[in-house]
């Protein structure tokens, strides 16, 4: 009998009997029980793994750690492979993730397609009152008046958010915040007026379930179901000694399964998401990368929480549960407690508050009107009328929507700047829960972030001064706007300037993993 088959042979009848073959220079089993004759067999194969004994008798030599990890990660992947519950596991968390990426992949072009079809009315509106100026004169001062009036109240070009290449993440925030406004010369924001549908106004106030929510939800679920209480499930089973036998102790083992069904879990959001950017016309290969990085480092810490919770003494159903209060706690406490601490430290306004100095500035405004076209006219004296007239609307009312304005914007851009800065401070936490890290990463890379917003809104509002600025004069002089005019209308520019600090948010979870990992080869060490 061949050296090989020697090895071969022996391998398998100790299994067979149930008994356990020992390397001459380790204490470590081989082999012990008749499931795992096909890993004796697999082993006894390579010649170079088995050595004669002294006297004749087959005995494992050394396999490289390398090998031997390799081994446990295919025998894993099989045994995840022709598990039904966990394929039925993966088959729900993926028919979810898959359903909510074309939910907001759709969402996200769709949002694309309106911004553009807005964007070519707007041209046209510019394009028709040009050639309206052009063929048509007014037949007096007060028609020229209302038409220069009408225009730049209802037809002004929007100011436009420059939608980002990741926001097939989360688009919902779109509902709240409009990522496209129109600038006018009456007060924007005392007019109830707006062109919105009617809406659940609870589901405005959280926003929708984006595909980013629910990796953030459901990701860890599927890890503590898939990894969470495999070293207690295998002593309960009476398997856990037959187990640990075939390897290096019981930290190769566990830590074999976990990676394979990370591994799966990481693949199915990678699909999904990569069907989410598919549907999105304006993704870019920069956002999309940087998400599958955060989804690896996302299932990485989660995997290093579930290795921790197979040290656990007890059953596999106290693993599971104290995986699920983990997930509570992260997911939900960490985000309350760090709401309530912005609430002292960073306040935001109370809606009735802001209700309040609204109409208050309206009630002084309306009653200032007279004297508020005085003093217009007293600090514009070029644009002065040529033929004194009673004045009448709208030249009565603009001095008072400025004077609204001049009052009111203070007060809006302090609500922004106040969001903003609640924002970034929660961001410097975030590394406390995995999935306020995920959202704020899916915000930054989908451009619907605070702080973004927040330069959006103020870029917002020195576009509508200018406008004010070209079209008040005009209005208020009689003289309207003529066609040379219409070339020179104020343009919204604004840089876009991309968020930064998605990477940023990154590092703290990748170190904790990281930490988690060192501590774990650190306690096997020690065992």
């Amino acid at each position: 009998m061949g050296r090989g088959a020697f090895a071969r042979h022996a391998f398998v009848g100790c299994a067979l009997r149930g008994c356990c073959t020992v390397a001459r220079d380790s204490d470590i089993p081989v082999c012990v029980a008749v499931r795992r004759v096909r890993v004796a067999v697999c082993l006894a194969r390579d010649r170079d793994a088995c050595r004669m004994g002294r006297h004749g008798d087959a005995g494992l030599g050394v396999v490289d750690a390398e090998d031997a990890s390799m081994m446990w990660l295919i025998a894993e992947w099989r045994r995840l492979y022709r598990q039904r519950s966990a394929q039925i596991g993966l088959l729900v968390f993926g028919g979810l993730l898959c359903l909510y990426a074309v939910l907001s992949g759709a969402r996200a072009e769709d949002w694309r397609s309106k911004l553009r079809a807005l964007g070519d009315a707007d041209r046209a509106a510019v394009i028709e009152a040009h050639t309206m100026a052009s063929h048509h004169r007014p037949a007096s001062p007060e028609q020229a008046a209302g038409a220069a009036f009408h225009f730049a109240k209802s037809s002004a070009p929007h100011a436009m958010l420059a939608l980002s290449g990741g926001l097939a993440l989360g688009s919902s925030a779109l509902d709240v915040l409009p990522p496209a406004v129109r600038v006018t010369v009456e007060s924007r924001h005392t007019s109830s007026r707006h062109d919105a549908t009617l809406a659940n106004p609870l589901l405005q106030r959280y926003g929708g379930f984006d595909l980013a929510t629910a990796i953030a939800l459901l990701t860890p679920l599927a890890m503590i179901a898939l990894c969470a209480g495999i070293a207690q499930g295998a002593r309960e089973a009476g398997t856990w000694r037959l187990t640990v036998a075939h390897g290096s102790g019981q930290g190769r083992w566990i830590a074999a399964a976990i990676v394979v069904r990370a591994a799966a879990v990481w693949m199915v959001g990678a699909v999904a998401s990569s069907f989410a950017f598919a549907l999105d016309s304006g993704a870019t290969l920069g956002a999309y990368t940087a998400w599958l990085v955060l989804l690896a480092v996302f299932v990485a810490w989660w995997a290093v929480a579930c290795a921790m919770l197979n040290r656990l003494p007890g059953s596999e159903a106290t693993a599971i549960f104290a995986g699920l209060g983990l997930w509570a706690v992260t997911t939900f406490g960490v985000p309350a407690m760090l709401g309530a601490r912005l609430d002292q430290q960073i306040p935001i306004a109370s809606r009735l508050a802001t209700v309040v100095q609204i109409r208050n500035v309206q009630q002084h405004a309306e009653a200032q009107m007279p004297t508020l076209v005085e003093d217009w006219y007293r600090a514009h004296p070029a644009w002065t009328p040529t033929v004194p007239t009673s004045h009448k609307w709208p030249v009565t009312f603009l001095p008072r929507y400025i004077e609204q304005e001049a009052r009111l914007r203070p007060i809006m851009a302090a609500f922004h700047e106040t969001r903003a800065a609640r924002y970034v401070q929660a961001e410097r936490w975030a590394w406390l829960s995995p999935a306020l890290s995920a959202l704020h990463v899916a915000d930054r890379l989908a451009g619907t972030d605070a702080p973004r917003y927040a330069r959006f809104a103020a870029a917002v509002d020195a576009h509508e001064a200018a406008w004010r600025a070209f079209f008040v004069p005009r209005v208020m002089s009689y003289r309207g706007v003529s066609s040379e005019a219409y070339g020179r209308l104020p343009a919204f520019t604004w840089d876009g300037q991309s968020s930064e600090g998605a990477w940023r948010l990154i590092w703290p979870l990748l170190g904790f993993a990281a930490l988690g990992s060192l501590v774990l080869a650190g306690w096997r060490g020690n065992r």
